[in-house]
């Protein structure tokens, strides 16, 4: 897929170079997928091919500390890649230029820290308020578990989140913490995604610098300080643009593999192949992914070539990504209800595919809300104060 920015002829070259290391890569990724499935966790040889092929946060780090700052595309389109290959993999591997784009919005003092040895440090973020945040000279002192923190395993910093109260309000918070600041529990055991590391993050009493923590609304309103020093457009994006995104990413490559697998199955078993059922499943599945590609590709263009976003841009984004997210779902569904009961057994690629995609879909990402949005806007309503990442 060749993207379409003649002002940065230099940034398509780079798009294809890395979408096609991503190819290169896959085949020893889909050969360690069993193995990352146990591991429960991403291996080290995995991470390190990602980051030493450019594939990891340098991607959309800024390029005043050696990033590629490239656009939302390549991100996507590497995932898609990886996702064929391994859902868990692909995951992560989209999460290390999601959280390093995170970062850019931090204040610069944080920034160049996170990347003061380059552009390859590995990040990971749970950004659910669960800290009790206590003010002190200078910062802020933490504690507290954190969730859901895909990743974890390899991170050099985390980003962690709390309430801070003011004037007897409380607005939530990321922080910034590095490796030897925090421990993690090993507490992902799950049915789906078992190879992301999803574990949670502890942090007892750890000191947070002030410059080193973003009002988590400056992240959802794409204005950070970060772009006092970063003044491309990818970091004036809203987080509804290129949260749910990341997540798509790998979803993508999951059904397309699914799809390819199936396909080769039901040919070679000529009475399945002969089933009326199963030949409009097939049909309604390859539809299904066609049409989702051309959603997403139509958010991509909007992310490349729009300066900024109004809330019914946004609220549009984030219908057709829960819409992206169902017809991914609904389509493995269908494939792997008709793959008959040897696509349970653990040999089967059907199956994970079948438990893994269903976990990607479950993510806050693609909650319901996300259609609330665009619905009360449509419905002449205001924005509703309780949903707080629009």
């Amino acid at each position: 897929m060749v993207v379409s920015n003649i002002e940065n002829p230099t940034g398509v070259a780079l798009h294809e170079e890395l979408v096609e290391r991503a190819r290169a890569l896959a085949p020893g990724i889909r050969e360690r997928a069993r193995h990352t499935e146990v591991l429960r966790a991403v291996p080290r040889e995995s991470i390190e091919e990602i980051v030493d092929a450019g594939l990891g946060g340098r991607i959309l780090a800024p390029r005043r500390y050696g990033g590629d700052e490239l656009t939302l595309d390549t991100m996507y389109d590497v995932s898609v890649e990886l996702g064929r290959a391994c859902a868990s993999t692909a995951w992560c591997a989209a999460l290390l230029p999601h959280d390093a784009h995170m970062v850019g919005f931090f204040p610069q003092c944080a920034q160049d820290a996170v990347w003061a040895d380059g552009p390859d440090a590995c990040i990971a973020a749970s950004l659910a308020p669960a800290a009790a945040v206590q003010k002190v000279d200078g910062g802020y002192r933490l504690t507290g578990r954190h969730g859901f923190a895909s990743g974890v395993d390899h991170a050099d910093w985390v980003i962690v989140s709390g309430l801070i109260k003011n004037d007897g309000r409380a607005a939530n918070h990321h922080f910034l913490v590095r490796r030897g600041e925090f421990s993690i529990d090993d507490d992902w055991y799950a049915a789906g995604m078992r190879g992301t590391g999803s574990k949670t993050i502890v942090v007892d009493d750890v000191f947070v610098p002030d410059g080193y923590v973003l009002p988590a609304a400056a992240l959802v309103a794409g204005d950070g300080p970060g772009r006092e020093v970063n003044h491309g457009p990818l970091y004036r994006q809203p987080l509804a643009l290129h949260a749910g995104l990341t997540f798509l990413g790998p979803m993508m490559g999951t059904a397309l593999d699914a799809y390819d697998q199936f396909v080769e199955w039901a040919r070679g078993r000529a009475q399945t192949a002969e089933s009326e059922v199963v030949q409009e499943a097939i049909a309604r599945a390859a539809a299904d992914l066609d049409l989702t590609q051309l959603v997403i590709r139509r958010v991509l263009t909007t992310a490349r070539t729009s300066v900024s976003l109004e809330l019914a841009d946004r609220a549009q984004i984030l219908r057709d990504y829960n819409r992206a997210a169902e017809l991914l779902t609904d389509a493995v569904e269908r494939l792997f209800g008709l793959s008959g009961t040897s696509a349970f057994k653990d040999a089967s690629p059907m199956q994970q595919k079948w438990r893994d995609i269903r976990m990607m879909a479950s993510h806050v990402s693609f909650t319901r809300a996300n259609g609330q949005h665009y619905g009360r806007m449509v419905l002449g309503l205001e924005r509703d104060p309780k949903l707080v990442v629009f």
